[in-house]
């Protein structure tokens, strides 16, 4: 049941005066610090998110929003995070523990304005349906603002203009850092995070590698293709994707197909959901069982490099991910 402008709260009225206040400032450079009293604006598929004073009041949905926010130190400002698991990165774990948590990934749009929040970041498009929690638009009509991951404005399922590049997350992190007056922060984390992934890729010499990435399923399995998180990571070792002229981050590729390209590393989500072909263990019981699938190459000779599914997704934990895959294809003896 939707909550009508009749029956809202005192602190969502107060929010959606707030907006048409904030709607009378004129936006200048988004560059600019909130505390010197300058708007900060950025766009934001295809919106502008616009804030005029700090951020107090903040949900996070999805593990990498969440994660994100955490590794800004922004803790203090968040009422609430909402994520399939309450695992996060070890260094982050201290700092999620002083937030408290929704009991489910995508919680009712009521039970998320009860937190009274005045701003909600989430990862996944999903999000902003009425499946997920609630269109976008019912939230900015109550002064609270939104921002979307930048990798999702598409949406998972659609043909995507061009592949993600590390670029792509450096400027989700500067302008989440903006809008919550931490730039400096932001920057020390991008700094972090580029150093890693340059020490990790250092003279590796993959280009004669080709990579497989398995999400879910046997039946008819989910490969990545050309541009998500796992086109990131592929293009940061210098090795090649095997299905990279296919547009969709996730597209069913029949096992015949895989063969025919036949990946010299098959790189394996292990997931804990508990679906047809989730984890990394159920996933090797198929791949040496089945008659397609045990004749490639990967398989005979038992190349697998085992991720974490969140990994996976656009997040600061592609930069571990490209750790672990460049340290997997030097232990494989590819390189």
């Amino acid at each position: 049941m939707s909550l009508s402008r009749a029956h809202l709260s005192g602190a969502a009225a107060a929010l959606l005066l707030g907006a048409t206040l904030m709607g009378c400032s004129s936006g200048k450079d988004s560059t600019a610090s909130i505390s010197d009293s300058v708007t900060v604006s950025v766009q934001n598929c295809g919106q502008a998110v616009t804030v005029d004073k700090p951020i107090e009041r903040a949900i996070a949905v999805n593990q990498p929003a969440v994660e994100l926010m955490l590794a800004l130190g922004l803790q203090d400002r968040m009422v609430g995070y909402a994520m399939s698991d309450d695992d996060v990165l070890p260094d982050l774990r201290s700092a999620r523990d002083q937030v408290k948590a929704f009991d489910t990934e995508f919680p009712s749009f009521e039970s998320v304005l009860e937190r009274e929040p005045d701003f909600v970041y989430t990862t996944f498009n999903y999000t902003f349906t009425s499946e997920g929690i609630a269109d976008r638009s019912r939230f900015t009509d109550l002064g609270v603002k939104t921002y979307q991951s930048p990798s999702e404005c598409s949406g998972q399922d659609a043909e995507q203009d061009r592949p993600l590049e590390l670029a792509d997350m450096y400027s989700e992190i500067t302008q989440v850092a903006q809008l919550f007056d931490v730039s400096d922060k932001g920057k020390e984390l991008i700094d972090s995070l580029k150093s890693r992934a340059d020490t990790a890729t250092k003279a590796l010499g993959a280009d004669d590698v080709t990579l497989g990435w398995w999400y879910a399923a046997t039946k008819t399995p989910y490969f990545a293709g050309c541009c998500g998180a796992p086109g990131i990571m592929t293009d940061a070792v210098g090795a090649k994707n095997a299905f990279d002229d296919n547009r969709q981050y996730w597209p069913e590729i029949g096992w015949e197909s895989i063969l025919d390209r036949d990946p010299t590393v098959l790189v394996l989500a292990d997931l804990d959901r508990g679906g047809d072909g989730d984890s990394a263990a159920d996933k090797i019981a198929f791949l040496e069982s089945d008659p397609v699938a045990s004749k490639l190459t990967a398989v005979q000779n038992k190349r697998y490099i085992i991720l974490d599914g969140t990994t996976m997704d656009p997040s600061i934990r592609n930069i571990g991910g490209i750790e672990q895959v460049a340290d997997g294809l030097r232990t494989l003896g590819v390189i």
